[in-house]
Order: C-alpha cells, then structure tokens, then sequence
C-alpha cells in the first residue's frame, strides 16, 4: 500500500508538471467561466467535477468535447479548449480523481482505463445523456490529457466517437519513466522537486525498475484491439513522447476494432514538447516549412468532421503526414520538407553501419578483425546531457562537439556523405560488451556533422545493465549483445556531412548514472571501465532506415 500510495504522488507531481511546461503565452483560467458545474456519478459512486462550456444558442443539441484533466479542470492552457464552445460543441472539462486529491492517495490514470474503475467511460456516456447533447462525443488534450485519452478508449464507450490526441506516452514504463530500463533522471526528479519533496520516492522507483503486472496498468499498446473510433495524433521529433505517440499509432492503426483500424491519422513535425507555443528546436528556430503543417489538423476541424458530419479535407490525407528534417543551418539539401504516406513505418532499406578502428563508421562493411576498446566512466563526472527528446531540459538537436571531445566518449564517424541520405524511420544500435562487475548504462547517439565540424544530435538512446534483470551474472566476461532502441527520426543528411556515433557510459541528468540507488551510492562514486567490441564475431552497428 505504501508503495502504491508512493507511485500516486509521483504520478501526481508528473502531472501538474505537465501543465506548466504548456502555460506560456495563453489566456489565464479566469477568462474563461463555465456555463455550470456537474457533478457526475462514477460506477462506484464518486462524483467527478466537470465545467460545462455551452454555445450561445441553445435552441437545438450539439456534440460535446470532453477534456480529462488529471491536473484539474481549470489547468492552463488546456482550457482554452473552451473557445470550441462558440463554434457550436459543448465542451466539458472534468477533474480525474487525482486532481481532486492534491495528496496523491490515488493513483493517476488509473481510474481512467480499463481496469475495475472507469471514469472515463462513465463520463462519456454520462455527457451523451447531457441535457443539450445530442448523443455524440469526442475526447480532446495533448500531454497529460492526452494520456488520459489513451487510458480511456479501450473501454469503448459506445458514446464515444473520435479523439484529437497530442504528445502523449502510450506506456509510460517505455515512454515517460524507464526508456531502455534507465531511469529519467531529470524528468522524474524535476516533477519532485519543482512541486513538492517526498524521501521515499526515488527508493520506490527503484524497487519497479522493470517491466511488470503494475506497468502493464498503464500499457495502451497491449489493448489496442479494444479501440474502436478514429483518432487524430500529433508528436514531435524531438518530443519526449515520440516513440509513443507512433506505438499508439502503429496499434490501433492496424489492430484496432471496427472503427479504429485503418481510420488513425499521424502528424509528426520537426518539433519538441512545446510545440506550437514554443518555435525553438535546440540552437535553432524550427524551419518555416516546418511551423505548421500542409494542412489543417486542429481539434475544431477534426470534430466539425467526425461529430458534426461535415467535409474537411483530413480525411482524404493519407494515413501519415511526416517533415522530414535537414540541416537546421538552412543550407540546401532535399530535406525539411513534409511527406504522406500510406502507413508508418515508410519503405526503407535497413542498413548496417560498423563501428570500425580509428574511429570510422562503415556502411554496409564489417571489419574482419576483433577490437577492444575500454575507457574509463567516472560516476562524479558524468558526460551531461546536450539535447535530445526532453521535457525540462532543454529540447531539440544540440551540438554535441564539447561532449565528444572528453576521453569517455567514444567515435565513429563516415566519411563525407557523396549524395543526400535520408534517414526515416525507428534507429537501432547493436553493441558487444563486456560486462561490468555491477550496474552499467551504454548511451548511444547518433548525430549529423556539418562541414563545419558541429556534431548536430538527431536522437540518442541507452542500454540499462543491471543486476535486477533476469539471467544476470557478474564476472562474466563472455561478450554481450546490447539493443539499443534510439526510437525514430526523419532526417536528410546532406551531401559532404557526415553520420557520427558516439558511445559513452552516462548522459546525464537526463538518464541516472548507473542508476544506482541514490540511498545506497554502492560503486556510485568509483571509477570503473567498459570494454566494447567490434569486428569478427562481435560488430558492433547502428542499423538505419535508408530511403531512396
């Protein structure tokens, strides 16, 4: 029970966080007065706080929007949402039981899926029996909200409609708290420390670190054959729910219910979380193709379609509709432009690129000979972070050049690109280890090197070594396989850049550094090597999604 009670506050904290990293540059909460207040009836018999935002003529029936808010119901920038009121929905933004105990004894989302409680099942079809309604609902928000959606529509409200989804982690062990079993160092601790304090909190992670029955809670992707409406999606390249924003896609897409497969629409932009409030991406401004995309996708003319019947052209897009990325320095290529497709991923040969002696990346080549490379990770000087899919840190392609430079990073750059190369699609790297004798991280990054020497970061992603897995065995020195999931990208390297990998021990505070127990520190302040291999048996590679 403590434990549980633990995981809530956190969940709490993460939550309220969400909502101020949207906050910029919109009208406050008190703009914005609610019609009435309901307060409705969950299935076992709490009552739910939900504003009412209704048209100005109320001489007929309207579709409604529903808005689940685990950070409350009046949470900026979300209530905006209200203004769709004026275009003739009624708009209804509800408190999940989170909001409501600012304590965190309950746990958010949990209450929202599938399991013995559902709440948003039950406010679905309690607003189709709205007194104004005419039966229809659709469900709106990105980030936590956007959870909240995803949560919601495996138990398929019959009510239930279409969604408008934005930035959202479809499960949040892989997409929000243990990438790669590694801790989000920053992205938890962050929620805890700008909101509140909570000693026990970092000991409880770490006694979850993987993968079981109490994630699988929070899993939409194992229940996507239960959806059964159309959903609009939107994520960002560079966003830190990416790879679930596309998981979510991929599943209902093609193993949904009647209703749900084949009728998902995917936008992905060179963004990050932020977006649209926020233009930066990294060191630079986000292309001006890129600010917005060819075509509307905003939640007014997605329901005026689904809930109110009327033609718009998002529904003769093709499924997907992606930018793919080029130099940020605004230099030629055949990149930063923006593509359908049928589906996702996109026709893409895959290919091997080996990490070779002296520090040379080989297409499609792999050296004969066997190499080792050990260097030393100092815990008490990790590499930090530069860039990358961030919520706190600062997000976006980042020139990693600094970092490179340091003896515990490791190499592996091509020669000079002879054409442009677009790379599209999900990025994996295959490294051979050597293991440690205790908890060991493996990042991998892969960036684009201009001419000018800048290392321009497209994605990174880490392996977690720990003696918590399964089949564990110190003092083994026989070689090792580490997968390495980068997630995906869309990029144009241009002709005479080059591709770089680099390998290092920490990315921190992003990831935790060895992802020790803070309470414990065993080993967190020693020294120890890391050997990899390459060549013969042992090549290690980054395989990439070519496109012609």
């Amino acid at each position: 029970m403590t434990r549980c009670k633990s995981f809530c506050f956190l969940l709490v904290v993460w939550v309220v966080s969400l909502v101020q990293l949207h906050s910029n540059n919109v009208p406050s909460a008190s703009s914005y007065n609610p019609s009435e207040t309901l307060m409705i009836r969950m299935r076992d018999g709490t009552f739910l706080p939900t504003d009412i935002y209704l048209p100005p003529d109320l001489s007929k029936k309207y579709p409604v929007i529903l808005i689940r808010n685990p950070s409350g119901r009046q949470s900026e920038p979300w209530i905006t949402f209200a203004d769709l009121a004026k275009a003739g929905f009624i708009v209804a933004f509800q408190d999940t039981r989170s909001a409501l105990d600012t304590e965190g004894k309950t746990m958010p989302y949990f209450s929202d899926g599938w399991g013995e409680q559902k709440d948003g099942f039950d406010a679905v079809e309690a607003l189709a029996k709205y007194r104004f309604s005419n039966g229809k609902v659709g469900t709106a928000g990105y980030s936590a909200p956007g959870i909240t959606q995803l949560m919601l529509a495996p138990t398929a409200p019959p009510s239930l409609c279409a969604q408008h989804i934005g930035v959202a982690a479809s499960n949040l062990y892989e997409h929000a708290i243990y990438p790669g079993g590694c801790l989000q160092k920053n992205q938890v601790e962050g929620w805890l420390g700008m909101y509140a304090k909570h000693p026990s909190m970092m000991d409880v992670l770490q006694e979850e670190p993987l993968y079981n029955n109490f994630w699988q809670n929070f899993n939409t992707i194992e229940v996507a054959d239960k959806v059964s409406v159309p959903a609009l999606m939107y994520g960002g390249w560079y966003d830190t729910f990416l790879q679930g924003t596309i998981d979510a896609f991929i599943a209902r897409q093609e193993r949904g219910a009647e209703g749900a497969k084949g009728t998902q629409k995917l936008i992905i932009g060179p963004w990050t979380h932020t977006w649209p409030r926020n233009t930066r991406l990294g060191e630079f401004d986000i292309p001006a193709t890129g600010k917005s995309p060819p075509w509307d996708i905003s939640p007014l003319a997605w329901f005026n379609h689904h809930l109110k019947g009327h033609s718009s052209p998002i529904e003769n897009v093709p499924p997907v509709t992606y930018y793919v990325m080029g130099p940020f320095d605004g230099s030629s290529s055949k990149g930063n432009i923006w593509k359908t497709a049928p589906a996702w991923p996109v026709p893409a040969q895959l290919t091997h690129f080996y990490l070779a002696d002296g520090g040379r990346l080989l297409k499609s080549e792999a050296p004969d000979t066997l190499i080792k490379q050990t260097y030393t990770i100092d815990p008490s000087n990790p590499v930090p972070t530069l860039g990358g899919p961030n919520l706190f840190l600062e997000a976006g392609p980042k020139d990693q050049t600094s970092i490179e430079a340091r003896e515990d990073v490791l190499t592996y750059t091509t020669a000079p690109l002879a054409e442009d190369t677009e790379i599209t699609g999900r990025l994996q790297a295959k490294i051979y280890f050597q293991r440690p004798t205790h908890n060991a991280d493996i990042i991998v990054r892969l960036s684009d090197v201009y001419p000018d020497g800048k290392s321009i970061l497209i994605h990174d992603g880490v392996y977690h070594y720990s003696a918590k897995q399964p089949g564990i065995c110190y003092n083994d020195i026989t070689p090792q396989l580490a997968q390495i999931d980068l997630w995906s990208t869309s990029i144009v390297i241009a002709q005479g850049h080059r591709i770089r990998v680099s390998i290092s021990g920490s990315n921190y505070p992003r990831y935790e550094k060895t992802s020790l127990p803070p309470t414990t520190h065993i080993g967190a302040t020693k020294k120890y090597s890391l050997t990899f291999l390459t060549g013969g048996d042992f090549a290690s590679h980054i395989i990439l999604p070519l496109v012609d």
